[in-house]
């Protein structure tokens, strides 16, 4: 039980996210992992709503950092080629997906809020990147996604 805690909070760290706590939980912890998966994926799907819940307070608070203006600035800028590319549903949906540092579901949902995109549409899209990045994730961490690598090169 302590380890189903331990990656809940570790998953829901802005930056860490799945992308850290499901390699953690399966590689450090030996956690089973379908367990690991399926507790990294609740946690990170809780991400976008609890964003919502506390989404005005936070960007109050946030904004008062030059380094959070900036950030969210260069953000709608970079972010408004892929809206642009794929659509808005598509676009932040992959923006979600790809398991890169700088994506993920704290950035879709800044870029949701930046494009004042209506919440429900915002957290389908969150979440469905959500369920690509942990699909990408867990088959990197067991092995899958390497194996298909190193086949190739």
């Amino acid at each position: 039980m302590r380890n189903i805690v331990h990656i809940f909070l570790i998953t829901i760290i802005p930056g860490v996210e799945v992308r850290g706590a499901l390699p953690y939980a399966i590689g450090v912890l030996k956690m089973p992992v379908w367990e690991a998966l399926l507790v990294a994926t609740l946690a990170n799907l809780c991400i976008a709503p609890m964003f919502y819940l506390l989404e005005k307070p936070a960007l109050a608070v946030a904004s008062r950092s030059k380094w959070f203006r900036h950030y969210r600035a260069r953000l709608a800028v970079r972010s408004k080629s892929t809206l642009a590319k794929y659509g808005l549903f598509v676009g932040l949906t992959l923006f979600v997906a790809i398991p890169l540092p700088g994506t993920g579901a704290y950035t879709g949902c800044l870029i949701a809020e930046i494009v004042r995109m209506k919440k429900p549409l915002a957290i389908a899209c969150i979440s469905l990147g959500v369920l690509g990045a942990c699909a990408v994730v867990f088959l990197a961490s067991v092995g899958v996604i390497k194996g298909v690598l190193a086949k190739w090169f």
